[in-house]
């Protein structure tokens, strides 16, 4: 059996142009809807930890949510008390929701645990990978960990281990801060690209031709 998987489409980025930052701060960005146990609510919670603890570094870091962001996660944002660290963008066209990603200096992806979620991978990842942006994933074992590990510009976590998520946006942080956040595997990220996938798949095509 022959798998050609999901990829991106680099056209999709062609004549996206980077917003002038309007910040100094680390902008950490979402681009999707919550459901099925998708939340925002464990870097939250982690976040919340960071701004007492570490009030200084929190100031220069900044959460942006691109889509439909539930009341109930702004009800948790209001609750925790970080309506300053966080921006709702709203819905934006699939291009200006790519300018925000290219924008940003790191995405964050997450999946809840469970057995269910072991072969779950959202077409977002792919679309991650075609920005080459770093990757915060908060993600239970699974094919979405293994992909986000090779793709090489990663920071896993368990998803709901708010330390865990604490001291990785500390470590980010300090990484951005420095210019040394990670670069993605460059062979990886070609390995999504759909116009290599249609080539996989024409030569699939040739091959079951040849034998008939």
């Amino acid at each position: 059996v022959d798998i050609i998987p999901h990829g991106f489409d680099p056209a999709d980025f062609q004549d996206i142009v980077p917003r002038e930052k309007e910040t100094h701060k680390l902008v950490i960005a979402y681009s999707g809807i919550f459901y099925e146990g998708i939340t925002p609510k464990f870097l939250l919670k982690a976040f919340k930890k960071l701004t007492l603890e570490n009030p200084d570094i929190a100031l220069n870091i900044k959460l942006q949510f691109i889509g439909h962001f539930k009341k109930e996660n702004h009800k948790i944002v209001t609750k925790l008390k970080l309506e300053n660290f966080v921006e709702d963008v709203g819905y934006l066209s699939h291009k200006e929701a790519l300018t925000r990603l290219i924008s940003s200096d790191i995405l964050w992806i997450m999946l809840p645990q469970g057995d269910r979620m072991f072969n779950v991978t959202p077409g977002k990842i792919f679309e991650y990978f075609g920005t080459k942006k770093p990757i915060i994933a908060n993600l239970p074992e699974g094919i979405s960990k293994n992909l986000i590990k090779e793709y090489g510009a990663s920071f896993i976590t368990n998803p709901n281990d708010v330390d865990e998520i604490k001291n990785t946006l500390l470590k980010c942080h300090e990484l951005y801060l420095k210019g040394k956040l990670p670069k993605p595997n460059d062979e990886f990220v070609n390995r999504y690209n759909r116009i290599n996938l249609t080539e996989q798949l024409v030569k699939i095509f040739q091959f079951y031709l040849k034998t008939e």
